[in-house]
């Protein structure tokens, strides 16, 4: 049976689907690649059943541990209580993991508060990773979506249109009850909206009911009803399989983040406050090569296969990049250098406004970035002197070059001076624009000859892209390298934004530990 969701058939507006792609903290801070290491909370998991009478409501408290490639790494506890016929939820993760072996320590509180009927009311989340906590709020007015979303002094507030037919979480476990989750076979399809894909537009959803089984949880057989949910971008796509209890709520979770796997289990109380292992994350996510890129390497050939035969969906393309696809899970990539001060010959590009205006994490209206680039600029004689200046200024500011800041704001970075690839990437993005420069930040892997005892390996890692003479020029102000250089391969770009963040994080989550990267060719100067 296949039930698709429309306005006819259920009236409910939005609410939260807990499926926490983070990806502003996504897979760059490792090598400095971000950690999306919360795709925690899917559809199904988000551990609330209801039935149709208040009456026979079901309050909720439930703990869980999470691991990562079967290390702890942290633990879950949520809630769920009805109150003069409200239904407020929260759910807390606490997590900690390591980047060359420096603890980093994530705490994800979501909440919300819907009606009995499954209408959202209201919904807040606050993410800290190793800095200041980004908060983000929402709540529907008339026919759209208010969001408010504030790290550290800056908060920004944008208007969207609701989608008759979005469902966050209660409205789509609503519909799970409703429709039998515990029978094999049902398809159901439905348009969520989550705070973390952004908001602009509801994400679609893909649900299978898998029928009946039994697992072990806490060394007992639970018999559990399967399901496998699929969440949708132009970027790609997010599964996880989720197995509940006879109420609908969720006894485990598994997914794969590229080739790491994350489980997320229930547990007792006293087993999820265990101490966890801090797995390293960042030594696990390393491309080794079997040789050196040199310095003197005009174009490099890459030889990309995934390691789990999936396909890479939208693999970055440029002039300086081309992209072969042998087959669906095997590319040969060509990157080339560039003399970055020669104009684009062919059509230039229009830059979108977004890649102009400042954002929550690149907040160029900041008074102290706007000082701080007009300092950096000063003398310039054009464009591309303008660029050189703040490209310098960028790579030298940042004088506290480590791995604790988890994925702070341009103007956190200037206030502490501190950080690694994505604290580059981001101030220098808003120093840009600042002074009247498009640009984005560009995130791949990138060449390291040596980096802790591994030699001739590629890293994951984040940089700055300028919009100059109608061409997108690289500046790596953490690296101090400036132009195309072929000792990268670029995954995807953003403007950093609400909603691009993710889309790149969905994109770049497939490849995580699971590539395998040979160099076919390397062409010299």
């Amino acid at each position: 049976m296949r039930i698709k969701l429309t306005s006819n058939t259920i009236c409910t507006k939005n609410y939260n689907v807990r499926v926490v792609i983070h990806a502003k903290k996504f897979i760059f801070k490792y090598t400095a690649m971000h950690a999306c290491i919360f795709l925690l909370w899917p559809p199904s998991l988000s551990l609330f059943a209801l039935e149709n009478s208040i009456n026979s409501f079901k309050e909720l408290d439930r703990w869980y541990e999470v691991s990562l490639d079967n290390s702890k790494v942290g633990h879950a506890h949520s809630i769920m209580r009805i109150k003069d016929n409200k239904v407020y939820s929260k759910s807390i993760f606490n997590l900690s993991i390591k980047r060359v072996g420096v603890p980093i320590e994530i705490t994800s509180i979501e909440k919300t508060v819907e009606s009995i009927d499954g209408e959202i009311l209201t919904f807040s989340g606050e993410l800290k990773m190793a800095g200041v906590p980004v908060i983000k709020s929402g709540r529907i007015e008339g026919d759209e979506i208010i969001v408010q979303e504030k790290q550290f002094f800056r908060e920004d507030t944008k208007r969207y249109k609701l989608d008759p037919e979005g469902l966050m979480t209660w409205g789509l476990l609503k519909i799970l009850k409703e429709n039998n989750f515990k029978t094999a076979g049902n398809e159901i399809e439905a348009k969520i909206y989550s705070a973390d894909f952004g908001m602009e537009a509801p994400t679609i959803a893909r649900i299978k009911t898998l029928g009946s089984g039994t697992i072990q949880i806490s060394g007992k057989p639970r018999q559990v009803f399967a399901t496998e949910i699929s969440l949708s971008t132009d970027n790609g796509k997010v599964s996880t399989m989720n197995w509940l209890d006879e109420n609908g709520f969720a006894v485990q979770t598994t997914m794969q983040l590229g080739g790491l796997a994350i489980e997320i289990k229930q547990c007792s109380m006293a087993e999820a406050k265990k101490s966890s292992d801090s797995a390293e994350f960042l030594l696990n996510t390393l491309v080794f090569l079997e040789k050196e890129i040199p310095k003197s390497a005009k174009t490099v050939q890459f030889k990309i296969d995934t390691l789990n035969g999936t396909t890479i969906h939208n693999l970055y393309e440029s002039r300086n990049q081309v992209v072969t696809r042998l087959n669906n899970s095997s590319y040969l990539v060509e990157v080339s250098t560039d003399n970055w001060k020669k104009q684009d010959i062919g059509k230039r590009i229009v830059p979108n406004i977004k890649f102009t205006i400042p954002s929550i994490m690149i907040d160029s209206d900041d008074p102290i970035i706007q000082s701080l680039a007009k300092i950096a600029g000063a003398g310039s004689k054009n464009i591309f002197d303008l660029s050189q200046k703040l490209f310098l200024f960028s790579h030298h500011f940042i004088n506290k070059k480590n791995f604790h800041i988890g994925f702070a704001s341009a103007t956190e970075v200037a206030r502490t001076r501190e950080g690694d690839c994505t604290e580059h990437a981001v101030f220098l993005a808003a120093l840009g624009r600042t002074m009247g420069i498009p640009t984005r930040v560009a995130s791949g892997l990138v060449f390291m000859k040596n980096f802790k005892d591994e030699k001739n390996i590629l890293g994951f890692h984040m940089w700055t892209e300028f919009l100059l003479k109608g061409k997108w020029v690289p500046l790596d102000s953490a690296l101090k390298k400036l132009g195309a250089h072929p000792d990268r391969i670029t995954l995807g770009v953003s403007s950093l934004d609400e909603n691009s963040i993710t889309e790149v994080g969905v994109g770049i989550s497939e490849m995580v530990g699971n590539l395998s990267v040979k160099i076919e060719k390397i062409e010299f100067k």
